[in-house]
C-alpha cells in the first residue's frame, strides 16, 4: 500500500468510528480496529511504540493504516505542524 493510501484509509477508519480503545494499563493501551478484518493494536507506553497483528505490519515492520488510525484517534499524529484528523 502506498503511504498516501494508508493515511487515507486510516482517516476513514477513524471517521467511521472503527477504532475502539478497549482498555489501558500502566504499560499499554489496547485498541481494536474494525477494517475488512478485526485487528488488535497495542501501544507500549515505555517504548512509545505501536504494534499491530495485521499482515502488512508483520511483514513490512512499518506503520499500517490500523496504527495510523489509532494515532489519529489519540491525537498523536502531526503532519507539517498540524494535527492530522
Amino acid at each position: 500500500m502506498v503511504i498516501k493510501e494508508i493515511y487515507k484509509k486510516a482517516k476513514r477508519l477513524v471517521k467511521e468510528n472503527r477504532v475502539r480503545l478497549d482498555f489501558e494499563t500502566s504499560k499499554r493501551i489496547y485498541f481494536t480496529v474494525y477494517s475488512r478484518e478485526v485487528h488488535s493494536v497495542i501501544y507500549e507506553k515505555s517504548k512509545k511504540n505501536f504494534i499491530c497483528d495485521c499482515k502488512y505490519f508483520s511483514v513490512k515492520q512499518k506503520e499500517c493504516s490500523h496504527i495510523i488510525a489509532c494515532k489519529i484517534y489519540m491525537g498523536l499524529l502531526w503532519l507539517n505542524g498540524y494535527l492530522f484528523c
